[in-house]
């Protein structure tokens, strides 16, 4: 029996003609290994958690929804289960904040994962510390965490995003802009905000920085105050996600200003509100999708103490469209 169980393991101490055989049998009789006992041989749960903002609305974020399939499917091909944990977007004191905090600290505690993906860490995360401590191998999506080159992070190159919107502008003869982003402690913000005032000055713009609530009210009630009591268009707004940018068009659309037009908008992250807005709106793609799959590959290589190739930088395009325009059409 115990030859039977190793070779169903696939031990690589059985011989591949008597694990073939084996296998043979076992599909002939219709015979299902019990997934917790492989487990508990093996001392692994075969299972990776990913921790993904929850707050409302995140799971209609385009951007975070194509990181998550990107993982999701990528665990599949491995053989790997998966954990979704919440993570609250708040920045402190709810009691979701606190029940995602407990479903964290359980998962890791009692061994559900092998592993934890977090997406769209803050920086300081005391969840990066609680693994540590742990001993539990992770990795970091959607983030540059250029202070921590020990970290396994997975982001795209804001710096290279800020150049390329820089020369956009540029390019069309601007000199000043206006950049709408979270004010919460998300590293990919506080990074996008930094790449900005670096690649602002070097192209000789002025930038101001504008910083809400992370959401579409956030973007909308940003765009509001920036609107109230101004007599002329306002400068190039560029927002630094998705879904900030959808609730900055809203409150344009309430205003006398047409985009493309009189304001230029250039929104980070790709939506179906974005490419099928009147007019479509100018983005700064990242390939999400592909950055997950690689985070999950080396996520899988720590766990199994592997070498692994890391690309922790990943390259934006700029895809151009209608929303942007020169200073004489946009104020």
């Amino acid at each position: 029996m115990t030859t039977v169980s190793r070779a169903l393991a696939d031990y690589s101490d059985v011989a591949e003609e008597t694990r073939r055989r084996v296998r043979e049998e076992a599909e002939r009789i219709g015979y299902v290994p019990n997934a917790t006992a492989r487990r508990l041989q093996k001392g692994r749960a075969d299972t990776i958690g990913i921790a993904a903002p929850s707050g409302f609305g995140a799971l209609e974020d385009s951007h975070l929804s194509s990181g998550f399939v990107g993982a999701w499917t990528r665990l599949a091909e491995l053989g790997q289960d998966l954990l979704l944990l919440p993570t609250d977007d708040a920045i402190g004191g709810t009691d979701r904040q606190s029940a995602a905090e407990a479903a964290f600290r359980r998962a890791i505690g009692e061994r559900r994962v092998d592993g934890m993906l977090l997406m769209r860490p803050r920086r300081g995360d005391p969840r990066i510390e609680a693994m540590r401590r742990a001993g539990l191998p992770f990795a970091l999506l959607d983030a540059e965490m250029a202070d921590r080159p020990d970290l396994t992070a997975i982001g795209t190159d804001n710096g290279e995003a800020a150049r390329l919107v820089c020369a956009r502008l540029v390019q069309l003869g601007h000199h000043r802009c206006m950049v709408v982003g979270p004010h919460e402690d998300f590293d990919f913000a506080l990074s996008r905000f930094e790449h900005f005032v670096q690649q602002t000055a070097v192209h000789g713009l002025t930038m101001e920085a504008i910083r809400a609530p992370a959401g579409e009210s956030g973007g909308r009630r940003a765009v509001e105050l920036i609107l109230e009591h101004r007599p002329q268009p306002p400068p190039p707004l560029i927002f630094l996600t998705n879904r900030m940018t959808v609730g900055g068009l809203t409150a344009l659309a309430h205003s006398p200003w047409v985009i493309g037009r009189h304001v230029t908008v250039i929104g980070f992250g790709d939506s179906p509100t974005l490419r099928h807005w009147l007019p479509a709106i100018t983005v700064v793609q990242s390939p999400i999708f592909e950055m997950a799959r690689h985070a999950v590959d080396g996520l899988m290589a720590l766990r199994d103490d592997r070498p692994f190739q890391l690309v922790r930088r990943w390259r934006p395009m700029l895809d151009l469209r209608h929303s942007d325009g020169p200073p004489d059409a946009s104020g």
